[in-house]
């Protein structure tokens, strides 16, 4: 558990100036382009979300599991000929998809904005595939080498550079330079990436004679297994959410859209950066245990460590929201208020979902990964039509949640019964607490002073139920050697 918190902490640490980035981005956006133009900009995300993938064939979290598996094994020379072939598909099927979607333009356009003017947004989206595909790739390889502090130092780098571009580019040239920006952001992702990786690539094998090839044709079946399960996988939460997206400005406008993305940057901030800071160090554990049933100690651990660090941020983000939405955003960006408790319940099933399901991928058991995930598309897209003629905006948020609940009773059902799965007291009654918290959250929605103090009072009361007397000696510690202090003494 000491060394999951002190990864996570790490990558937490270096991923502050992300989150910073993020915010200043959201400001930058929100004050220059308002409501419509962080539309625009929300659509592309989600159209990059399904392209980029695509362009990395789904191998992301299989790249994760095969180089860890060979480093555990001691087979440097598999690590060097995983990260030549992946990165060597990444690039071609990325410039092809480059390509695919440039053609396509006009009526990718007209799909996902309602408007073929916005050819010139397709254009520059396809023009980041290729670069945001390997930028992706290398960071899996980055997380099978468990090379935490290069990560952290990555996603400092990229958010400053995104910044120093967004500035000026929005600046000058609105939304087009807001779009363009993205292409920049991409290609000193995809090179710095690059360079974080290479003194971790094993070198080339002394013994090897010729040229060494850029494909080990032996490594494509399986990179074949995980890609296609990851694409399917991925595809039902990314492209579903796209599809949903785009209803949604036919019906209600951009500008809907740009009120909806206070929720999914907001969530798409914080929840990969826990998520994935955790997954660093708990994926390559399960993938060396012997036994599937091994799996359940680093499941512990992380399913905790997730719970802690995902309520308290939910329950500080949601008490705060009456501030930070008109100082991060603007007023024009209120409305999003209603959204937000639903939004962070909907978190906290994901949370529920991806650490009960954690150990499918490391143990190679895809199969229930990517019915469980296909039925989570299938609920969001039915619970969506349902209900957005009649409730408008909220269906999005309504039908996140029904998703992610089907979502994580599915694996949590499934952990107990192929893993002999419980959750323990302590883990049980941080679950039961955090739920009650968020629900508490939800129902007060604080909107004045009064609101706040009473749901940072709920959430105090939370914290000293649910963290353990070691568990804040951990933290202390931890946070003293972070910052480079000495402890005190006793």
């Amino acid at each position: 558990m000491r060394r999951l918190v002190r990864s996570t902490a790490i990558l937490g640490l270096g991923s502050a100036a992300t989150v910073v980035a993020a915010i200043l981005r959201s400001k930058i956006l929100a004050a220059w382009l308002g409501p419509e133009g962080t539309g625009v900009l929300a659509q592309l995300a989600g159209l990059t979300a399904v392209l980029v993938p695509l362009a990395t064939l789904g191998a992301g979290n299989g790249v994760v599991t095969m180089i860890a598996e060979a480093r555990a094994r001691g087979d440097l020379a598999k690590v060097r000929r995983i990260t030549r072939t992946a990165t060597t598909l990444a690039w071609t099927v990325g410039i092809g998809l480059a390509v695919l979607a440039a053609l396509s333009s006009p009526w990718l356009a007209r799909g996902i904005y309602r408007d073929a003017g916005f050819v010139w947004a397709i254009l520059f989206c396809a023009a980041a595939v290729p670069l945001s595909a390997v930028a992706s790739l290398r960071i899996t390889m980055l997380q099978g080498h468990e090379a935490v502090r290069e990560m952290a130092k990555l996603n400092g780098l990229i958010a400053a550079i995104g910044i120093g571009a967004i500035i000026p580019m929005a600046h000058f040239f609105g939304v087009k330079g807001a779009v363009a920006q993205i292409v920049v952001v991409a290609a000193a992702h995809a090179w710095l990436s690059g360079r974080f990786l290479r003194p971790l690539t094993p070198p080339r094998p002394p013994d090897l004679t010729g040229e060494e090839p850029r494909i080990d044709r032996s490594l494509l079946s399986t990179i074949a297994r995980y890609g296609g399960s990851a694409l399917v996988v991925g595809l039902s939460s990314t492209l579903t959410l796209l599809v949903v997206r785009s209803i949604l400005v036919g019906k209600l406008g951009l500008s809907q859209n740009g009120i909806y993305q206070v929720c999914v940057g907001v969530s798409g901030l914080t929840m990969p950066l826990i998520l994935n800071s955790i997954t660093a160090t708990v994926w390559p554990e399960i993938a060396a245990k012997p036994r599937d049933a091994d799996a359940v100690g680093p499941m512990a651990g992380g399913i905790r460590l997730a719970f802690l660090l995902v309520t308290g941020v939910s329950a500080a983000l949601l008490v705060g929201a009456p501030i930070w939405v008109r100082l991060f955003y603007s007023e024009r960006f209120l409305p999003a208020l209603d959204l937000l408790p639903f939004q962070f319940l909907g978190d906290y099933f994901r949370a529920a979902a991806w650490m009960f399901g954690v150990w499918l991928v490391p143990r190679q058991r895809l199969r229930p990964w990517v019915l469980f995930d296909v039925v989570y598309g299938v609920v969001l897209l039915a619970v969506f039509a349902v209900l957005v003629g009649r409730v408008g905006i909220q269906s999005v948020v309504f039908a996140y949640v029904a998703a992610h609940v089907s979502h994580a009773v599915l694996h949590y059902a499934l952990a107990r019964r192929a893993l002999g799965f419980r959750l323990g007291k302590q883990n049980a009654l941080l679950l039961g607490a955090s739920l009650a918290l968020l629900i508490g959250l939800a129902i007060l929605r604080p909107r004045d002073m009064t609101g706040v103090a009473i749901g940072g009072a709920a959430s105090l009361a939370w914290a000293g139920l649910v963290i353990q007397r070691r568990e804040w000696i951990a933290i202390k510690d931890m946070a003293f050697r972070l910052l480079g202090r000495a402890r005190p003494a006793a």
